[in-house]
Parts: C-alpha cells; structure tokens; sequence
C-alpha cells in the first residue's frame, strides 16, 4: 500500500475564509491513481509549525500532495520551509525562471524582484511548471516521501496535478488500471434512511464499493471499484456488466426517490426532461426568492425551457401579476395550496409555457403560527394535463437551508409529474 497525506497551508483555509477544495480535489486523484490517503492536514502560514508538519509527514507517508504558499508575497513561505526541513540550501532554479519569463513575457508584464523569489527552489527539488499562473512547483523527497508541492490556486494546481504529479504517481504506485465511477442522486430519504434501503449492498457486490455524499438537500450514491478488479472478481472483460447490475440494484431500492443515474442535480435533471420533451418552464416564487430560478438558469442550454421568473413577494404582487383572486388572499392567506395553486396558474398564463411552478411558505426564523409553523412550503404545479398543489413542512432550524429545501422540492414535483406523462 502507498500511504499517502494531503496537506493545505494559509491562514486564510484555518480561518474559513475559503473552502479547501484542493483537498477534496486531491484525495479523489490520489484514490483513483493506487494512493491510499491516510490522513489530510492543514497548518498556517507559520515557519516553525511548517517545517514541524513536513518532517511529520516524511516521517509516516510515502506521498504528500500538498498546495498554497509559493506566491511572491512575504507569508508564502512553503520553499523555505521545505528547505530548512531537508536540510539543503535555496537556489535559483534555471528551468523555473524560464517558465516564469515566458509567462510574463506573453502577457506583456515584467518580472519584478518578487516574482523571482518564486524561482528559487531547494536544491534537488524537480521543477513543476505551472500554466496557468506564476508560482512554479517542485518536487522533492525528504526521508522516504515524495513530498509534490503545487499552488494554492484551483485551476493552477489541478492543471499541474494533471502535467506533472499523476504520471510520476502512477509510476510510484504501478496503478494502471481504469477506476469506474457510477454516480446516483436521490431527494426524499434521509442520510441514515438510504442506508438502511441499501442495506446488503457489500454482501451483493464485495467487489465494488459504495459511498454516500451528503449534497444538500441531496444525497449522492457513489459506485466505485477499477475494472480490473471487476473483471477478475467477476470474469467480466470490461467490467461494465457487474457495475450495472449493482446500479440497477440501488435503483431498485432507491424507488421513485432517485433524481438521477447519471449524477444530475435536480435542476439538471429537471432541464433534461423539459428539453427532451421540447416543453417550456415558468416559474413563481414567494418565500424561495428567486432561488429556483436561479438553479433553473444555472444549468447551461436553459434558455432553450426557460420562459419567466417572478419574485412576488407581496400579495400586491401575487394578486396583479399572477391574477391570484383577492378573495383566495383574503380567505386563506399568502401560505395555503390554493394560492400556491392560482400562483402556478397565473405564472403558466403568463409566460405561455407549459409547465408553471410556485413556491409559497415562511421559510424563518419568524413568521410562524400554530397552524402555519416555521418550515411550511406550500408548491404548485401547473401542467398541459391540469393543476395541483401541496403543503409540507420542511423546516431545517435554518432559513436558508429551508430555503434550500423548498427550491429542491419544488423542482422535485415537477420531476414527478414530468416522468409521469
């Protein structure tokens, strides 16, 4: 086995001014080129505790993926500390002053005396090139690991991990086989829920593994395994029989609660019926404020079904652009199914579309009553064949999250009725 440890430098990953993606990035990669990731940490921009972690981590791995601080600026300390850690001098790398004079070169910029910093290197460390930005990488081994040092930048490392780090790593760990990948995502079952419903899954498929992964308010279900394993677990040439065998089990157990076998969000899926149908979408929100809109949209090609959005957050707004009747207002209120229903209607109507979608409800933290707690949504949907709509009670403790949740659900009737006709 190749132990491997994925390792985040900066303050600003610690303070949770941004999200450390690259880590997730990284432990995927390393996954699916033979590494088996024993363990992911994060220090900050800080000398000593730097050369601590890395003389750590030569101690207990075989390969450390590790990105941030190669920049110009005077907390960007990663070369010296890998330096100071090997035990070697720092000194100009030819190869990487080169590639960072090309760089600014062919964007009409000058290298200034910072810049350069960034090319000095530790003494028998690999240069990495980076195409993307100005921070070379390197390579370097201290003790018995592989240390690959990339920048902090998404797109820069994950170029640099494609070029420079995944060929040297499948060389290190002899893996050459192809890992098949089956994403399923699902709406409507709790976390623990879906696991009871798969259930027996390892002792049907040993050869294939199954992980779950929380994308609120979805779930997705991971099938995994390489071919090769496959194929002589199961004397399957490509390993395509016994992996679609093990889908249409979870499918199976997963029920009308399945968005999707391709790993489609429910916007996504949403968009791909409504295209393959050539039907068209108009949608009315009250307490969602515009968020299904926005996921609608945010699926590239939604021009193609995307007719109207209207935020009517009043019931002014409800009642004379959607013609909601007064009387449906006056009776029931803002939050019932039958304004949600006139609400659906009325957005239909007016985008001359085939589908229409509301959402109205008191998504929190205030608001609430008895009979109309905090998390009441109630949905419309409007079709070519008729009308409905529906009230839950879908609260989280969270506004956005409910927020969330009603958007998802709302999508989640549509899909419904879209998969019926």
């Amino acid at each position: 086995m190749t132990k491997g440890h994925v390792f985040s430098t900066g303050n600003e990953v610690l303070l949770g001014d941004i999200a450390d993606t690259n880590s997730t990035f990284l432990c995927r990669q390393l996954k699916c080129s033979g590494v088996t990731v024993i363990k992911t940490s994060a220090v900050p921009d800080d000398m000593p505790a730097l050369v601590k972690e890395i003389k750590s981590i030569a101690s207990g791995s075989d390969v450390c993926v590790m990105t941030g601080g190669l920049g110009p600026t005077p907390d960007d300390l990663t070369t010296q500390a890998f330096a100071e850690a090997a035990g070697v001098e720092l000194a100009m790398d030819d190869a990487a002053m080169r590639s960072m004079k090309k760089f600014f070169d062919k964007r009409g910029f000058d290298l200034t005396p910072a810049n350069e910093k960034q090319a000095i290197l530790p003494k028998g460390a690999k240069f990495m090139e980076n195409l993307h930005g100005t921070a070379p990488g390197f390579s370097i081994i201290i003790g018995n690991c592989r240390f690959f040092c990339m920048p902090g930048v998404p797109r820069e490392m994950e170029q640099m991990f494609d070029l420079s780090v995944r060929p040297r790593l499948r060389q290190i760990t002899g893996h050459v086989g192809e890992i098949q990948v089956i994403r399923l995502t699902m709406f409507g079952m709790h976390e623990a829920r879906a696991g009871d419903a798969l259930a027996g899954f390892s002792e049907q498929f040993p050869e294939i593994h199954l992980g779950f992964r929380i994308r609120f308010p979805m779930i997705e279900v991971k099938l995994s395994q390489s071919k090769a394993a496959v194929s002589q677990a199961q004397g399957d040439p490509d390993g395509d029989t016994r992996m679609n065998q093990a889908k249409q089990w979870v499918k199976g157990r997963i029920g009308s609660n399945l968005v999707s076998d391709r790993g489609l969000t429910l916007a996504e899926e949403v968009g791909r019926l409504l295209a393959a149908r050539g039907q068209t979408l108009s949608v009315a929100e009250s307490c969602t404020g515009g968020l299904v809109a926005h996921l609608v949209t945010d699926v590239p090609g939604a021009s193609d079904y995307f007719l109207l959005s209207a935020t009517t957050y009043a019931n002014s707004a409800k009642e004379g652009i959607l013609k909601v009747s007064r009387e449906t207002l006056e009776n029931n209120g803002a939050v019932h199914e039958t304004t949600a229903l006139e609400m659906a209607t009325g957005v239909k109507a007016a985008g001359g579309s085939d589908w229409g979608v509301s959402t109205t409800g008191i998504a929190g933290p205030s608001g609430g009553s008895e009979d109309k707690p905090v998390g009441t949504v109630c949905i419309g949907v409007a079709g070519p064949f008729g009308a409905r709509s529906q009230r839950f009670l879908l609260d989280s403790g969270d506004r956005g999250r409910n927020k969330q949740l009603f958007a998802a659900m709302a999508l989640d009737m549509l899909r419904r009725e879209l998969v019926k006709k």
